[in-house]
């Protein structure tokens, strides 16, 4: 493999060839008694970019870790080219020519940027130096047209910034294939549109093979050339051309359904529920605002102006500097988390692997986080509460077994099961199909209909458009006045890019 840090161009293959650079034939993965994945075929062909969509659960983060070499197949056989490909360890997928950009980031926070470039690196050269590191993490970002400070810590950049290192930690080791799971699923509308871009560019100038999983079907019909579709572990529609099938073919056949379509009753607005009066803390600068009963407030915005320091202001994570938050009476800033939830305050967090979730303790247990202080036991509800939300695990697996769709269904199940008053869920659709997705949606409006107050932070402003009463937006700290419907999409894009 070419060591060099700048980007091949034309190297791989001539595009229009679409060779064929990694077979995949009757590959299987089994968990114990659960099924991920089921005799899948597949070609993953040079100068195409080839989406793979399917439901929480489907296997689709299960078959690229085995490309990858993260995991190993129960029955099937992997080819490079006309070679057996058997990779055991990431390290040897790479060696190969397949690199993975996963789902969760895998970067150090407390590192800069170019030093996790060299973390990764180590594992192909030890004898690379911080400073050619940081030579080398330039002239890939520009490349890319990505301006990322070598010497900022990881723990500072955006969710942006990280998504792209990660990608820029992925390429420096100059793959043929390249494995990307979810990585939009971070992203605002813009940072999406721009990934893609850079994605389609790769395949162009190089002719590298690129596999994306992305549940937003906009991206599939706008920046693939093939589609395949997996439920259930199994390929019910093999890989063709994208436009062989429109948005809503794929969205049926990902969930086998029609996925039906949210309902409001445009319950009335009551009293006022939460009050956040001059709130400042970290990146929040200033917050005021209301929340009625049978309201939802939506706050959109850019990942990076301050959302995740009004969230944790809001749970008791983070203490205000100034201003206080009020909750049906009752001064919530700086209570504890315990407090928080018997206050009827739930919360679906924009982290949930870090504020939401304990990977190693059961399923069972993760649904009683936060509500007993006694020695956790198996909880009786949990099954029925497991099979409303859909969620594929089984009640004594750890709860990092799931998918990380199945993850957030859990939470949400968690969170809404004890009948809160107010429901603070930030990016809460993240990483979600479109079935799964609507579900919340669904779960959340009736939760505003019956009411229950909701503030919903997202970057998805169509999100927002569809089930926010008022939008307010966050740009560099600070919120904007309160946006009626109704609303104009474009306006409030600008306002999203501090364009007034």
């Amino acid at each position: 493999m070419d060591s060099s840090p700048r980007l091949r161009s034309g190297a791989v293959t001539d595009a229009s060839e679409h060779r064929v650079a990694l077979r995949v034939r009757g590959v299987s993965r089994s968990f114990a008694d659960v099924r991920a994945l089921a005799d899948v075929d597949l070609d993953i062909r040079y100068g195409e970019v080839l989406a793979v969509l399917g439901e929480n659960g489907a296997g689709k983060t299960t078959l690229m870790r085995i490309l990858s070499g993260l995991d190993q197949p129960t029955s099937g056989e992997l080819y490079r080219g006309e070679e057996r490909y058997a990779p055991r360890a990431p390290r040897e997928a790479v060696e190969h020519g397949v690199a993975l950009v996963q789902q969760h980031f895998a970067l150090v926070p407390t590192m800069t940027a170019a030093e996790n470039l060299l973390l990764f690196r180590a594992q192909r050269d030890r004898r690379t130096s911080r400073e050619q590191a940081a030579r080398d993490l330039r002239t890939l970002g520009a490349d890319l047209g990505f301006d990322i400070d070598p010497g900022a810590r990881v723990g500072d950049l955006s969710v942006g910034e990280r998504q792209r290192l990660e990608l820029l930690r992925a390429l420096d080791a100059d793959p043929e294939v390249l494995l990307l799971d979810e990585p939009t699923a971070v992203l605002t509308d813009a940072e999406a549109d721009s990934l893609l871009e850079v994605i389609r560019r790769l395949v162009a100038d190089s002719g590298r093979a690129v596999v994306l999983i992305t549940h937003r079907l906009r991206e599939v019909v706008t920046g693939a050339d093939r589609v395949m579709v997996l439920r259930n572990g199994e390929v019910v529609s093999p890989a063709a051309a994208v436009g062989e099938r429109d948005a809503d073919q794929l969205a049926h056949e990902m969930v086998g359904a029609e996925v039906p379509a949210i309902a409001r009753h445009n319950a009335a607005r009551g009293e006022v529920l939460v009050s956040v009066d001059g709130l400042a803390a970290s990146r929040l600068r200033h917050a005021d605002f209301q929340v009625h009963r049978g309201e939802i407030l939506g706050i959109a915005g850019v990942d990076g102006n301050g959302q995740v320091a009004l969230e944790s202001a809001m749970v008791g994570l983070l203490r205000p500097e100034q201003g206080r938050i009020v909750v049906h009476g009752k001064e919530l800033g700086g209570v504890r988390p315990r407090e928080r939830i018997a206050d009827g305050v739930a919360y679906i967090p924009s982290d949930r692997h870090e504020r939401a979730v304990v990977g190693p303790m059961r399923c069972d247990e993760n649904l009683l986080l936060g509500r007993t202080r006694r020695r956790l036991r198996p909880d009786p509800g949990a099954a029925e509460v497991m099979a409303a939300w859909s969620v594929k695990g089984e009640l004594d697996h750890p709860a990092d077994s799931l998918s990380g769709g199945n993850a957030q269904k859990l939470v949400c199940a968690r969170e809404l099961r004890d009948d809160p008053r107010l429901v603070l869920a930030c990016q809460p659709t993240r990483g979600l199909d479109p079935g799964a997705a609507g579900q919340l949606r669904q779960a959340l409006l009736d939760f505003a209909d019956a009411g229950g107050g909701v503030v919903w932070m997202s970057a998805d402003l169509d999100e927002l458009l569809e089930v926010a009463d008022r939008i307010r937006v966050m740009f560099h700290g600070r919120l904007g006045e309160a946006i009626e419907p109704p609303f104009d999409r474009g306006s409030i894009g600008l306002a999203m890019a501090g364009v007034s």
